[in-house]
């Protein structure tokens, strides 16, 4: 590379003074230049190449001129060849065009994007219909070659190739492999006193790996993961009160074969501080009492830099909150060095009181503004509300058509009383059409044709209509909703569904029913976390038997044989005798209140807040079917440590008939008093309690089947990560470790703690292009027998 750029330097000062001396004799005698020619030109205009000829008609010209001229069209890097001669008085020029770039092509390059390449290349005069400059070539293999090297990938080959085509254009072809990056062997620390080395190396993300950790890239290096694990062994020491702690050097030093490395990193621990007071100063708009609640700074502990950071931040985000959205908190400290203590005054600007002018939307590309507008809790014209603002991101992040949100707070311009709120909005497909298939194993394969909008022409408004057939289920289903029926944020909305169910297909109790209604609904916000909806709901049941059905469906008397352990059931007492449900049809028309409370910061994978959901089913009387019941759904999330997310979850659900139900037994029409089991509560499975079949647990039939109860109690707790090693769909897959806990019960005079059965393992979630994925390894902990369990599940698809 070297000997081409001599090369090239040497041609580019040599030719034009050849050329100059070679007119020497044309141009040997001064002349006024009555003209000016340029020949040779094809994609460059005349006036773009006259702008750069230092002279005009006119001026007078002599043979030591050309010089200037030729140099001076060189430099514009348009030209090849550039000659100048005269025609009587004309002055003549003629050049040979550089070729014009048709199309640059990368290849090979993974670890760096390709529009991020193209950018860099423009950024040096390498892009389609820019003149090709060799000396830019060379130049880009070497930034090329600086930013795998900021990677690790020390091992890169960049080759370029260009090809001729017609009317003076290349085409340029840049091949990149990126081989394999340089593995970190060993990473030292020098200077410790107070640590241990491998405590200060349990801090950073750069590490040697094991040979079974093929998936981990801790033992990659790049400038980017330098930079942070030095900030990350600086907050180690500045947390724990060494104030003047320093990394002196990092060295990394590579094998001659540039696949392996090292890493040296000389640091300087210092003396440890203690706090010795704090204080306030500048303008104090707070009081004391508000300060010191802010204040997290401890006296007489030791210096804490992190509380130092969060005290100033929690002081700006107060005074935000009062509309002084450009307030700076710097903390001074005041060192002792006899003592080893250190004073820390917070010095307090709060600026000038300022309202929000503009709150603008980008990114929007398939959803109206209206729909992101009235998200917003900060208003335009009003004061400037940290608290507003941070509402109004999160509400945005909360829409299914959302993926990502990045807030902006700019200054305007000249007016120092006055901000702009700009949202960064990266939108994610709301709407799917899904003609496929899936697989349940407790359902078996699912044939689904779908058409689903959450953002139904940008307005927001949700419509889907879904049709599945499966061996348990065939049905059809409609819903709609409008969550700005009015402009106060009450909701509107309505669905028709009906559905074929063959309960022997989930080894339940074996009978069949089938299911039309359908409902309307209305919401209404009751504050910024709390929404309140109630249904209306009309729905026909009808119940029919099948071979081996139960005696609670058919009617008919049960004698015990012995072979299946029949559970008893409480008050329903479905086999003492049975109540005989074959062939009957029930309206029933519910009252479906609801009350949620969401306080979680997004809607798909969350990793801080609340959702809870309290909701109640009363058949009205004149039903055919006389019950009401009671569900309780709740989760919580704790953030832990870079993105990792604690959740607990529980649920309780109860079911009481409150009037008769006709049935027949024994070819007598009769009233029963219990809750009819189609109506029960199923627990078991990916759903609920992992590692336990679909459905299965809890009391079984004459059959030996599950049949469900009346009162289910479940929870459990999940530790959830990315994955590690899928960095690029980190948006659309969680890995968790969990502990599940739950049981069903004939009714809640039979709840028994020791009943719950209890499970732990690992779950894998994935929102694919066809639906959610879950998978689960779970091993039963408490298992009894006649358990039906199963250590792997797993459904894809969406059922309904």
């Amino acid at each position: 590379m070297t000997s081409q750029i001599k090369f090239s330097l040497a041609r580019f000062i040599l030719k034009p003074v050849a050329a100059a001396l070679l007119l020497i004799p044309t141009l040997a005698h001064a002349f006024v230049i009555s003209d000016i020619k340029v020949e040779g030109l094809r994609t460059v205009t005349p006036s773009t190449a006259f702008t750069y000829i230092p002279y005009h008609v006119g001026d007078d010209f002599t043979a030591n001129d050309s010089t200037r001229v030729i140099d001076a069209l060189y430099k514009t890097g348009f030209f090849s060849d550039v000659n100048v001669g005269r025609v009587g008085n004309v002055l003549m020029i003629q050049v040979q065009e550089r070729p014009t770039i048709s199309a640059i092509e990368v290849k090979g390059n993974k670890k760096v994007e390709t529009e991020k390449l193209q950018k860099a290349l423009k950024d040096i005069g390498l892009s389609q219909g820019h003149v090709l400059d060799p000396q830019a070539l060379d130049k880009m293999k070497t930034e090329l070659q600086r930013v795998y090297y900021s990677l690790g990938q020390y091992g890169v080959q960049i080759q370029t190739h260009v090809q001729k085509l017609d009317d003076n254009r290349v085409f340029v072809s840049i091949d990149i492999y990126e081989g394999k990056p340089a593995s970190i062997q060993q990473v030292r620390i020098i200077g410790n006193h107070d640590f241990s080395e491998s405590e200060l190396l349990s801090q950073l993300a750069m590490h040697p790996v094991s040979w079974w950790a093929f998936w981990s890239s801790a033992d990659q290096y790049s400038k980017e993961k330098m930079s942070k694990d030095l900030e990350s062994l600086r907050s180690f020491y500045l947390d724990r009160g060494y104030l003047k702690f320093a990394v002196d050097s990092s060295q990394v030093t590579i094998t001659p074969d540039r696949k392996h490395m090292a890493i040296v990193i000389n640091i300087t621990e210092g003396q440890r501080y203690k706090v010795s007071g704090v204080t306030f100063s500048g303008n104090l708009l707070l009081d004391k009492a508000t300060l010191d609640a802010l204040d997290k700074v401890k006296t007489g502990e030791y210096f804490n830099r992190k509380d130092v950071i969060d005290t100033s931040d929690a002081i700006a985000k107060r005074l935000g909150n009062d509309g002084y959205a450009l307030a700076r908190v710097q903390p001074m400290p005041k060192i002792d060095e006899d003592n080893k203590t250190v004073a820390i005054d917070f010095n307090i600007q709060p600026g000038d009181l300022v309202t929000v002018r503009h709150v603008e939307f980008t990114g929007n590309f398939n959803t109206n503004e209206e729909v992101y507008r009235r998200e917003m809790r900060q208003m335009e014209g009003s004061w400037y509300a940290a608290d507003k603002l941070d509402r109004s991101k999160e509400r945005l992040q909360r829409l299914p058509s959302v993926q990502h949100v990045d807030q902006k707070v700019k200054p305007v311009s000249g007016v120092p009383d006055q901000v702009d709120v700009d949202y960064d909005i990266t939108e994610q497909l709301s709407g799917s059409f899904t003609a496929g298939v899936g697989y349940s194993q407790s359902q078996g394969v699912l044939f689904n044709l779908g058409l689903n909008q959450s953002n139904f022409l940008g307005s927001g408004k949700s419509v889907g209509i879904n049709l599945q057939r499966s061996s348990y289920q065939t049905g059809v289903q409609f819903n709609y909703n409008n969550p700005y029926f009015t402009v106060d944020g009450v909701s509107q909305g309505f669905g028709l569904f009906y559905s074929k169910q063959n309960a022997a297909q989930l080894s339940l109790s074996r009978y069949l029913v089938n299911s039309i209604g359908g409902n309307i609904n209305f919401g209404v916000p009751l504050s910024e976390n709390t929404y309140a909806s109630i249904a209306f709901q009309l729905q026909n049941q009808k119940i029919k038997s099948t071979t081996y059905s139960p005696s609670w469906i058919t009617g008919v008397p049960v004698v015990p044989t012995g072979e299946y352990p029949v559970t008893p059931l409480g008050e329903n007492g479905y086999d003492r005798p049975g109540p005989g449900f074959d062939g009957k049809s029930f309206y029933t028309f519910s009252l479906i209140p609801t009350l949620k409370y969401d306080t979680r910061n997004k809607a798909i994978f969350p990793t801080s807040g609340i959702l809870q959901t309290v909701s109640a089913t009363l058949a009205v009387p004149g039903s055919q079917l006389r019950y009401y019941k009671g569900d309780y759904k709740g989760r919580v999330y704790f953030p832990l440590w870079t993105d990792a997310t604690l959740s607990a979850h529980g649920r309780v659900d109860l079911i009481k008939a409150y009037g008769e139900t006709q049935s027949t037994y024994g070819g007598v029409s009769q009233y029963y008093n219990g809750v009819p089991p189609f109506l029960n509560y199923y627990a078991g499975g990916i759903q609920s309690v992992r590692g336990y079949q679909d459905y299965s647990l809890g009391p079984l039939d004459s059959n030996g089947d599950p049949i469900g109860g009346t009162f289910l109690t479940a929870g459990g707790l999940e530790l959830i990560t990315p994955m590690p090693f899928l960095t690029s769909q980190s948006n659309n897959v969680r890995l968790s470790l969990f502990w599940d806990v739950g049981n069903v019960y004939g009714s809640y005079n039979d709840f028994s703690a020791r009943d719950l059965r209890q499970s732990v393992g690992i779950g894998f979630n994935w929102i694919s292009p066809v639906g959610p994925l879950v998978f689960s390894v779970a091993k039963p902990l408490n298992n009894k027998p006649g358990d039906r369990t199963q250590v792997f599940q797993f459904t894809v698809g969406t059922s309904f």
